[in-house]
């Protein structure tokens, strides 16, 4: 259980609560001092094999001791969380890895630490073996599909997360594999030619040139459904929308350059201060990738399997556009 405060670090007089701001806190009559609640910053990764089995440990102590979760732990002073998340899956899980992307932002009220803000990113393992550390009593891998209960509600979110992310990929790539079932490796599916490749690309570019206004309708509704807390900001975020997609062009086209997506950063804090939830924003930034291939499948302009494989390409490039975007509007909510 998290510990209360008892007595003023400045004045050793006692704690009383006084209302600023609408809320309750914590003050000293003494000397006047509020304290403030700030969360506290954590990281996890998601670590996941060709065989779609994700890394888990299961935890050693308490909050949520026997329970399986991500790697986790907090970030120390001084350490940037990406740092943070690097140093947890090594000292927790026993391998090393490099940061592919940010995968989610969540803020929770745990009743053993407090306000958490829980930082998942999606790494790539570069060495080690995959042992328990410390902190655990084991560490596998284990069938995405089939996870046991996560300690953490916002690891069971993120997990969600990767996967409506990769299921697109992931089913493009069954399927092939089940007309062509000659070919096992994956690196032999992508011997396509640049004209092919080049092809695809120009007909992405004029889909998103011309069906802007209509891609940008169909992800308002999936906002409607999925994320009503942002409802009412649903004007703006149309807006930013419409500059991702006209973003997704210019890169595809070789028009933007990986500075020209700084102008994120203000988007992001202007989205802040409109009162937009990270969070919620990275989950209809999801959404919104994911209706430009559901908007592409309608338009049946996939007619062989070697083309849809080849989309995986494009696939991978957006979702690098989009990861370089995110990373922007996260700066800009100071993330």
């Amino acid at each position: 259980m998290k510990k209360q405060r008892i007595y003023c670090s400045y004045c050793g007089s006692r704690i009383t609560s006084k209302e600023q701001d609408g809320k309750s806190r914590d003050f000293c009559l003494s000397c006047g001092t509020f304290y403030y609640e700030n969360p506290l910053p954590v990281a996890s990764t998601i670590v996941v094999n060709d065989q779609r089995e994700i890394l888990l440990v299961k935890r050693k102590k308490d909050p949520y001791q026997g329970m399986w979760c991500l790697p986790i732990g907090f970030a120390e002073t001084g350490e940037e969380v990406r740092e943070a998340a690097l140093r947890e899956l090594q000292e927790e899980a026993g391998v090393s890895g490099e940061i592919i992307r940010l995968i989610d932002v969540d803020t929770i009220d745990n009743y053993f630490y407090g306000s958490l803000a829980i930082v998942t990113y999606e790494v790539k393992v570069t060495g080690g073996t995959v042992a328990p550390g410390d902190d655990a009593t084991d560490a596998r891998y284990v069938p995405i599909m089939e996870l046991p209960e996560l300690a953490w509600s916002s690891n069971e979110k993120a997990v969600k997360i990767y996967i409506d992310l990769y299921k697109d990929s992931w089913a493009m790539i069954d399927s092939f594999k089940q007309l062509y079932p000659e070919i096992s490796a994956s690196d032999s599916l992508t011997q396509v030619t640049n004209e092919q490749k080049n092809f695809l690309s120009n007909v992405l570019i004029k889909i998103l040139s011309t069906d802007n206004a209509e891609i940008t309708g169909k992800w308002s509704a999936e906002i409607n459904v999925k994320v009503p807390i942002l409802d009412r900001h649903m004007s703006v975020l149309r807006q930013i929308n419409g500059k991702i997609l006209v973003s997704l062009q210019k890169h595809l086209q070789g028009e933007i350059r990986g500075s020209d997506y700084a102008e994120f950063i203000l988007i992001g804090a202007e989205l802040k201060e409109s009162g937009i939830p990270l969070p919620e924003l990275l989950t209809s930034l999801a959404l919104s990738r994911k209706t430009i291939w559901t908007h592409v499948i309608k338009k049946r302009i996939l007619a062989s399997p070697l083309e849809i494989y080849t989309t995986l390409e494009l696939n991978n490039r957006i979702i690098f556009i989009y990861d370089r975007i995110i990373y922007f509007l996260a700066k800009g909510y100071g993330v």
